[in-house]
């Protein structure tokens, strides 16, 4: 009995003093405690201690480690007056919440895969909004280039791509001077025409005239001459090294792949005639410069 009151006495005494008794447990028994001798058991094992006198649950100050919404560990402290922890504090700032757990946007279930939400354009294979054109392979809507054959720089008179168009070159008597028509062929489509009046009277001397063409050209070009008598018919020989042609209009005519001369003989009138020439046939994409030299004089 004397053991007794005089621990009842210590107790109060440490109250009365205002100390804190240490309440944390020395039972290192983390699994199943101590059994008391009424059975009772008194250890908490890991659980944050508490305490049995006077409402204390923690001492102040205290920090203990706590797990943050988002997984993280954080910390909570002991209140001053020891009845208990804070909030769990989480890296960052702020209390145990979620609102500094990182935020991920899901995907937009209505994105079909291979599109794209920028205008005009396109991650699927095979397409383009490009006008005019498709990386499909094999289709394009791009037009073809229907340009074709050489653009030369021709000082002549143009047009004159066809009989009716050739240039006229006016009188040429049989004592006038030989004439010369210069031009350019541009490449194997362009055909040139020029027409001259052959006049031979009577100061001309005896026979027939001579319709006579000198050729010189850059590459190789063909050379035609027509005749179409003021009166009658025209009769002449196309000379060696050219053959006997008829004009689109049909005048008789020789042609070659150089000089042309024939003497002509209007049959049935004088020897006055239109004479036609033409050039043609120069290389593909090719630029040919040419000459004719011509005379109507008498034989």
């Amino acid at each position: 009995m004397r053991i007794a009151s005089f621990v009842l006495i210590s107790t109060f005494g440490l109250f009365a003093c205002g100390t804190v008794p240490d309440v944390q447990s020395t039972d290192s028994d983390t699994g199943t405690g101590t059994e008391t001798g009424t059975g009772t058991d008194t250890s908490t094992g890991n659980e944050p201690p508490t305490s049995n006198s006077g409402g204390a649950t923690c001492v102040p100050g205290q920090s203990i480690a706590c797990t943050c919404t988002n997984g993280e560990a954080g910390a909570q402290v002991c209140n001053q007056t020891g009845n208990g922890y804070g909030e769990c504090e989480c890296e960052g700032g702020g209390s145990n919440s979620d609102s500094d757990a990182p935020t991920t946007t899901p995907p937009d279930p209505t994105t079909e895969p291979g599109t794209s939400t920028d205008p005009g354009t396109s991650t699927d294979p095979g397409t383009s909004t490009d006008p005019g054109t498709s990386t499909d392979p094999g289709t394009s809507t791009t037009e073809a280039d229907t340009t074709t054959g050489v653009t030369c720089d021709d000082p002549g008179p143009e047009p004159n791509e066809d009989e009716g168009s050739a240039v006229d070159l006016m009188n040429q008597g049989c004592n006038d001077e030989a004439q010369t028509i210069t031009g350019v062929l541009s490449g194997d489509a362009d055909v040139d025409w020029f027409q001259y009046h052959g006049e031979f009277g009577g100061f001309c001397g005896f026979g027939d005239p001579e319709a006579a063409h000198q050729l010189t050209a850059s590459d190789d070009v063909r050379l035609c001459v027509f005749a179409d008598c003021d009166m009658g018919t025209p009769d002449f020989d196309c000379q060696d090294g050219t053959t006997a042609e008829d004009s689109p209009e049909g005048r008789p005519g020789c042609c070659g792949d150089g000089d042309v001369a024939f003497t002509l003989n209007c049959m049935g009138g004088e020897e006055n005639a239109q004479i036609f020439v033409r050039l043609d046939q120069a290389p593909a994409d090719a630029c040919v410069d040419y000459e004719v030299q011509y005379s109507y004089s008498g034989g």
